[in-house]
């Protein structure tokens, strides 16, 4: 089920959920033992250690959630008015501790390796940047804002779908820091803009935006119902586009052309990723564990004056800038 289908969590729930958190990790760790048990001695067979590897990564997953919310609590309790000098930095140098060891753990129990294909242009670094990324393949949103924030020393806001705030580290730790959560279903309206504008207005000269113009992976699957949805709503010029694309979807532009209009001033960074991005489903990425290709990255950065902010002008720009990464993933993947 796509995240664009889940309505999020009311706050009460939200609220339970961060209580109840640290019980339910422990409760899945309870549970999970026996299978990681189970999966050590399957190895004998299964010299990829699969079951093994994902049941442990999945506990220490859990685990770093709850650390999240520990090291959020702990920051709360230092500063219960959240109004100190360092309240951000703080936050921020907690989510990018955790991001190090998801990487590190990812690495170590999966084979999940994050590489550059080329030297990173991070643009002017009193210009704040806008990085619009490929979203496909698993944790690629994770892999990304540890890039940005490792490689260029800016941890970015994330415009993410507030489906995700059914996890309660990562939608207490992005609410704090500022992150925009998008509302998930149609018919929102400009509620789905408005949060965009109001982040990319808030955007220091050092800071980031990080967003995901595809709205979701990308799926063949998902590709084919796209095209057909395009053509029933007889939109021909979208279908084309949509049909040349073999490896992403097309971008939505409206979150694009907010953002673009709402920081004239802002340079621009376009990602591509490849190695993962064929892993569609949750059995693609099991039969693929210890993952035997890296997560290859290779970006575009233009200046804040060569990118166009007419409207009209954004939707070819950035459909020129999507071909040229299906271009550059094909045959990586």
């Amino acid at each position: 089920m796509a995240l664009t289908s889940v309505r999020p969590p009311p706050v009460i729930v939200r609220r339970l959920l961060r209580l109840v958190w640290p019980s339910v990790a422990i409760l899945t760790t309870i549970l999970g033992l026996p299978v990681l048990v189970a999966g050590a001695v399957a190895s004998l067979v299964d010299r990829r250690a699969r079951l093994f590897r994902a049941t442990g990564l999945t506990l220490l997953v859990v685990w770093l959630d709850v650390q999240l919310l520990s090291g959020c609590w702990r920051l709360r309790l230092a500063d219960p008015r959240g109004s100190g000098p360092t309240w951000k930095a703080d936050h921020e140098q907690l989510l990018a501790d955790v991001l190090d060891t998801a990487m590190r753990v990812g690495k170590k129990w999966v084979g999940f390796e994050v590489r550059l294909d080329t030297v990173m242009d991070f643009g002017d670094p009193e210009r704040p940047l806008l990085a619009f990324a490929r979203h496909a393949g698993p944790a690629d949103s994770l892999a990304v804002a540890w890039l940005l924030s490792r490689t260029a020393g800016r941890l970015p806001r994330i415009v993410l779908a507030d489906a995700l705030r059914w996890d309660p580290g990562i939608d207490l730790i992005l609410t704090r820091l500022g992150s925009d959560f998008v509302p998930s279903l149609s018919g929102a309206g400009d509620d789905r803009l408005s949060g965009v504008r109001r982040l990319a207005d808030s955007l220091g000269r050092d800071d980031a935006l990080l967003m995901f113009p595809e709205g979701q992976n990308f799926s063949p699957s998902r590709r084919s119902r796209l095209i057909a949805r395009l053509r029933e709503r007889g939109q021909a010029a979208r279908v084309k586009q949509a049909e040349r694309l073999r490896n992403v979807l097309p971008p939505k532009t409206k979150g694009v052309i907010a953002t673009l209009q709402a920081r004239p001033d802002a340079d621009v960074m376009i990602v591509a990723h490849a190695g993962l991005g064929r892993l569609t489903g949750v059995r693609d990425i099991y039969a693929a564990i210890p993952f035997e290709h890296p997560f290859l990255v290779h970006t575009w950065t233009y200046a804040a004056e060569s990118v166009p902010r007419d409207p009209a002008a954004i939707e070819a720009w950035l459909a020129q800038r999507w071909t040229e990464i299906d271009t550059w993933v094909e045959g990586r993947d």
